[in-house]
């Protein structure tokens, strides 16, 4: 008789623990001999905060099938063939830091009265998991907004509290409750104390299922390590009052980032959840980045336009790179996990992304978002899909919800799911022709063209007007007229400027705009978003 055991199956130890397993061949039959159910499929977020520098971010060109990935995507590129890749999201000109993150995942920042799509989800997915869901974070709260502390919330709209600590965190899914640090720092190891029961276990197991229960212990021992050099790292730190909590971020976010990346990928696979919402920082965060060379605040420098050095901008750059590179480091674990006859990354969804698009200007459009996986067959990857007209947030939460098989008519203000994401269904962007020419009659210029942020790292605060036959059009201009005429939210569409400027041979320079009319676009709202 072949010896089986059932999907909720715990290593359990002589001192109490219980540990949850990853799907093992012998769980895919039931004594009744019937075959176990297909894997669920699994929703992660990362939240990344502050925008983008969007000549970095945004991919320049070609077609669904036929792109080129960005500077900015470059850590994980090389995962191109599970990615989707959604642009034109987004279609407010302007948006606040806690507007960003409330409309992250719930769609529109005028839904503060229903829960975010992530729990909309983890209502439906849930099933007979420990943990509902779970929901991390970086840092601590920001109180002088506090919105821009949460990307999820209830079913009355009140956001959903954060957990930092990936030590709380790891006690959470595989150890008793002890939020007392001293007593876990008495605790032994948790796979010692089980070692009996996984040894029993992997005599049992085919050859596979030792290899999976090998490299399944094997990171649960690594990321104690992780957990017990972070422990070791910070009690170096004075002792203070016992009624005032330990800082919520250890003295390497790196690290911390890591072992929360971890514990992730493994809640995952142990199917202890099936829901998990990460931000690698508040919106607004103040958080500096000393690890990486860097002085200032994230959000100074993410001002990039108004705050402009070199040195300032290639910071910023710095720290959206290590942003991709904790993406990348996410998938990567979850493609090396196997989860039944393919890998963990093959049946979940997750969503990277921002709330906002140009980070010193905070326009709502060409929002970074990525979606990852195969979510069982459910979503294509490989594509790049541009749309044709900006696409509210609140449409791709209606299709997700719609994928996860949630009965919603309606979300965020409306109820036209997004097309593209499991056909090419949808339709691209394409540039309408127009006519491009320029004017100049004493100190006034006159211009149509296409709008774009200069390439040219040494360039933050340049834009140009690209105009046929002629060299584009140079514009530099102070902060008020690059806020009021809000250039971010025009960039790469045709407009027609008119300013005052100089002429030097062929070369055009505006300093001062006094009119500004999209061709065949939207004007940016006038309330903020």
């Amino acid at each position: 008789m072949t010896w089986r055991i059932d999907r909720r199956t715990f290593l359990r130890g002589a001192a109490g623990p219980l540990v949850p397993l990853p799907f093992l061949n012998l769980m895919e039959q039931t004594a009744s001999g019937a075959t176990a159910a297909a894997p669920p499929t699994r929703f992660v977020t990362l939240f990344k905060p502050n925008g983008v520098h969007p000549p970095s971010w945004n991919i320049s060109g070609g077609s669904e099938f036929d792109f080129r990935t960005s500077p900015l995507m470059k850590p994980f590129a090389h995962h191109k063939s599970d990615l989707l890749f959604l642009d034109n999201m987004g279609d407010f000109g302007f948006s606040s830091h806690a507007n960003s993150t409330r409309r992250f995942l719930s769609g529109h920042h005028r839904n503060t009265k229903s829960a975010s799509v992530d729990q909309l989800i983890a209502n439906r997915i849930a099933g007979d998991t420990a943990h509902r869901s779970l929901e991390l974070t970086t840092e601590g709260l920001f109180p002088n907004q506090i919105g821009c502390s949460y990307i999820s919330y209830g079913t009355d709209g009140a956001p959903i509290p954060r957990e930092s600590d990936p030590q709380l965190v790891f006690d959470r899914l595989f150890r008793s409750p002890l939020r007392d640090p001293v007593r876990r720092s008495e605790m032994t190891s948790l796979l010692d104390r089980v070692g009996d029961d996984a040894r029993s276990l992997s005599r049992k197991a085919g050859a596979e299922d030792r290899r999976t229960l090998d490299q399944y212990l094997s990171v649960v021992r690594e990321t104690e390590k992780r957990l017990q050099n972070l422990q070791s790292k910070n009690s170096t730190i004075p002792k203070v009052a016992e009624n005032i909590e330990r800082p919520t971020t250890p003295t390497n976010l790196n690290e911390q980032v890591e072992s929360m990346l971890d514990l992730i990928a493994l809640a995952l696979w142990t199917d202890s959840t099936r829901c998990i919402t990460y931000m690698l920082g508040n919106s607004n965060s103040r958080m500096v980045f000393d690890f990486l060379g860097i002085t200032e605040q994230h959000h100074y420098l993410s001002h990039f336009f108004r705050n402009f050095s070199r040195s300032n901008l290639d910071s910023l750059l710095k720290i959206s790179l290590w942003h991709m590179e904790k993406f990348d480091s996410l998938l990567n674990r979850l493609k090396s996990y196997r989860d039944q006859h393919g890998s963990l990354l093959e049946h979940c969804l997750v969503l990277f992304g921002s709330g906002m698009g140009h980070s010193d200007n905070h326009t709502a459009t060409r929002i970074p978002l990525v979606l990852a996986g195969q979510a069982n067959g459910r979503l294509k990857t490989g594509r790049y899909v541009r749309y044709a007209k900006n696409q509210q947030l609140s449409r791709l939460h209606l299709s997700l919800l719609e994928l996860f098989d949630v009965p919603m008519e309606s979300f965020a203000e409306t109820s036209k799911p997004l097309p593209g994401l499991s056909d090419s269904d949808f339709q691209p962007y394409r540039e309408i022709p127009f006519a491009s020419w320029v004017r100049h009659e004493s100190d006034t210029i006159t211009v149509q063209g296409r709008l774009r942020l200069s390439d040219d790292l040494d360039e933050a605060r340049v834009f140009y007007v690209d105009v046929e036959n002629t060299k584009s059009i140079r514009i530099e201009v102070a902060f008020r007229d690059f806020h009021n005429f809000n250039l971010a939210y025009h960039c790469g569409t045709p407009i027609k400027l008119v300013g005052t400027g100089t002429k030097q041979g062929d070369d055009y320079l505006i300093t001062k705009i006094s009119d500004l009319t999209p061709l065949h676009g939207n004007k940016p709202g006038s309330a903020p978003g």
